[in-house]
C-alpha cells in the first residue's frame, strides 16, 4: 500500500480536499532543487500525505544538514494530526485550517502540491477566502470558473523573502485556462526566473490528472519568458534529460495562445501551420457552437413508444454521443437505436399528454431543479435544429451533418452555420474541411482532455479550432470520410481531405502535420509516440 493511502484518507475524501499527492521521485527532485542552504525556512502550504516534508528532511540528511525548519499548513485536521504524530512536522510549525487565511510569515523557499478544487465546489467561506486572496495578491478577483490552486500560488509567493523560490505541482490547465492569465502576468512581474516542466509519464499513478512542475526563482525580480522542458519519464527528469526545451514568452500565454502545446511539436510542424494559416479560419467564423438543450430528466423527456404520446409532439433527437460512432457522416443514416425522441408539446396538451404530465408529477420530475425554474415545468427550452453536431467526449471528435433534422441534448455540441459567413459555406463544405489532418492537429492544440486522453469539446475551444476555408477541400472527399466513419475508422475519416491538403503543402507537409498529431496525442494519452 502506498504511503498516500496509508494516511487513512479514502480516495473520495482525498479528491474532496484536492489532495492529489506527489510521487517520491518527483518530491525529492523538487526538494533538491528548492533547498539551497542549511537553515532555510521552507513553506509547505498543503502538506497532504507529507511526501514533500519527508523529501525535504531526507535531502537535508543526505547533505549532512540539520532538520529543516517548516512553515506548514493543512486543511484536513485528521491529516494534520497524523503527520504531526508521526514526527514529520512539529505542532508549532503547523497551522490547521485554510492556508489562504493564514497570516503571512517570511520563508526562504516553498514546495508543495496545492489542492485542485473548483471555487464552485468549495464551502462558501473557503471560496470567499480564495477570491479575497486573489484580489490582494493579483490586484483583481479570480473568475468564478477558477480553481483554488491559483490563489495558493500567488499567496505562496507572498510568503517568500526577496530572492526566494518556489517549486509547485500544478495542473497542466495552468498553461491555457483564461482565469490563470493574471497569475502568469503576476509571476513574470515577481520572479527573475520561471521554469515549467512537463513529464509524459504519469506523476500520479492513481489519478489521470495532467500536471506540470512550476519552478520560480528570484523573488523580487522580473522576467518576460518561461523556460519550458518536456521529459518522457520521471527518471529522465531526475537525470535532467529533456526531450524538448523551449522559451515561451509570457505575453503569448497571457494572450491566450497555446504556446506550451506548440512547444511540444516536432521541428517543421509550426512552419506548416504558418504556411497554411491563410487557408484556414477559426471554426467560429463559419459556425457558432453551443451546448444542446437540457431536459432536466433524460428518461422522462425522451419516452419510449409505450408512452402513448402523439407523434406530432415528439422530435427526433440525439442524446448519446457514443452512439454516433459507426453512424457515418449524416444523421439521416443513423440506426434507430442511435436516436431518441424528445417530448416537446405545444401550448395545449392533448389528453394523452395531460396523462403523461400527471405521471411526471407523480414521479417528482417537476421538482427537479431545471424543471421547477421554468414555466410550464415540462416545456424544454432552447430546442433548435443544428446544422452540425459534434461529440463532446471522444478520443477523436466526431462531426456529423444534421441532414436528418434532429435536435440534440447537452451530450453534444450543436453547430449553426453563420448567416454572415462566406457565401459558399454550407454544412457539406464545413464537413469536408473538418475531416483533414490539419483540422485534427488544430484540435490537438486547442481542445483540452480528461483522464485517459479523452477530448472534451466545449463551445469556446471548438470555435477556436482552425478549419480550412470553404472550397479549400472539395466536397468530393465526403464519401470517403462517410465510409471511414461508418466503419468506425476516425483516423481514416480525418485523412479523407489530405490529398487536397497535399496539393497546398506537399506530401512532406502532410507528413509533418501527421507527426504533429502523433506527438500531441502521445502527450495527451501519456503513451510513447508511434514511430
Amino acid at each position: 500500500m502506498s504511503e498516500a493511502l496509508s494516511t487513512g484518507m479514502l480516495l473520495d475524501e482525498r479528491k474532496a480536499y484536492g489532495a492529489f499527492y506527489t510521487p517520491t521521485d518527483a518530491a525529492h527532485y523538487l526538494a533538491s532543487w528548492t533547498m539551497r542552504r542549511e537553515g532555510e525556512v521552507l513553506l509547505e502550504p498543503s502538506i497532504g500525505d507529507g511526501s514533500f516534508l519527508a523529501a525535504a528532511r531526507e535531502v537535508a540528511a543526505a547533505r549532512g544538514w540539520g532538520r529543516p525548519s517548516f512553515v506548514a499548513s493543512e486543511l484536513n485536521p485528521r491529516t494534520a494530526a497524523e503527520l504531526s504524530g508521526r514526527g514529520l512536522v512539529d505542532a508549532e510549525e503547523l497551522a490547521v485550517g485554510d492556508f489562504l487565511t493564514t497570516p503571512v510569515r517570511p520563508v526562504d523557499a516553498a514546495i508543495g502540491n496545492p489542492p485542485y478544487v473548483r471555487l464552485r465546489a468549495l464551502p462558501d467561506d473557503q471560496a470567499r477566502a480564495a477570491v479575497d486572496a486573489s484580489r490582494v495578491d493579483l490586484g483583481e478577483p479570480m473568475a468564478t470558473s477558477g480553481s483554488v490552486w491559483m490563489p495558493f500560488v500567488s499567496r505562496t509567493a507572498r510568503f517568500l523573502r526577496p530572492g526566494g523560490r518556489l517549486a509547485l505541482v500544478l495542473p497542466w490547465d495552468f498553461t491555457y485556462v483564461r482565469y490563470a492569465r493574471p497569475l502568469w502576468r503576476h509571476l513574470g512581474e515577481t520572479f527573475s526566473s520561471l521554469r515549467v516542466v512537463r513529464v509524459r509519464e504519469r506523476l500520479f499513478p492513481d489519478i489521470s490528472q495532467d500536471v506540470l512542475l512550476l519552478l520560480a526563482h528570484g523573488k523580487g525580480g522580473r522576467t518576460d519568458h518561461v523556460a519550458f522542458e518536456a521529459h518522457a519519464t520521471v527518471a529522465d527528469l531526475v537525470a535532467e534529460r529533456p526531450e524538448i526545451t523551449a522559451s515561451v514568452p509570457i505575453a503569448r500565454v497571457v494572450a491566450g495562445d497555446r504556446a506550451f502545446q506548440e512547444a511540444l511539436l516536432p521541428p517543421g510542424v509550426l512552419d506548416v501551420l504558418e504556411e497554411t494559416r491563410p487557408l484556414t479560419v477559426p471554426a467560429r467564423e463559419l459556425a457558432t457552437f453551443n451546448i444542446g438543450y437540457v431536459s432536466g430528466d433524460k428518461d422522462y423527456f425522451h419516452p419510449g413508444a409505450g408512452a402513448g404520446l402523439p407523434d406530432s409532439s415528439l422530435r427526433p433527437a440525439l442524446t448519446n454521443a457514443r452512439r454516433l460512432r459507426g453512424g457515418g457522416l449524416y444523421t439521416s443514416g443513423l440506426a434507430s437505436d442511435a436516436q431518441s425522441r424528445l417530448w416537446l408539446p405545444g401550448e395545449e396538451l392533448t389528453p394523452a399528454e395531460e396523462r403523461y404530465e400527471r405521471r411526471g408529477r407523480r414521479l417528482g420530475v417537476h421538482r427537479r431543479y431545471k424543471c421547477r425554474v421554468r414555466s410550464p415545468w415540462y416545456s424544454v427550452p432552447g430546442v433548435k435544429v443544428p446544422d452540425l453536431v459534434l461529440s463532446v467526449f471522444s478520443q477523436r471528435p466526431i462531426l456529423m451533418v444534421n441532414d436528418g433534422g434532429h435536435v440534440a441534448s447537452n451530450s453534444l455540441l450543436c453547430g449553426y452555420l453563420r448567416a454572415d459567413g462566406p457565401p459558399d459555406a454550407d454544412a457539406a463544405s464545413f464537413a469536408a474541411g473538418w475531416y483533414t489532418s490539419l483540422t485534427l492537429l488544430h484540435a490537438e492544440l486547442e481542445v483540452h482532455s480528461l483522464g485517459g486522453g479523452v477530448f472534451v469539446l466545449v463551445p469556446t475551444e471548438a470555435g477556436n479550432v482552425r478549419v480550412p476555408l470553404p472550397g479549400t477541400v472539395p466536397t468530393s472527399v465526403l464519401p470517403a470520410a462517410a465510409e471511414a466513419l461508418a466503419r468506425g475508422d476516425l483516423d481514416g475519416a480525418y485523412r479523407a481531405g489530405d490529398e487536397a491538403l497535399a496539393a497546398r503543402v506537399g506530401t512532406d507537409g502532410v507528413r509533418l502535420v501527421r507527426e504533429g498529431i502523433a506527438t500531441l496525442e502521445a502527450w495527451r494519452t501519456a503513451r510513447p509516440p508511434v514511430s
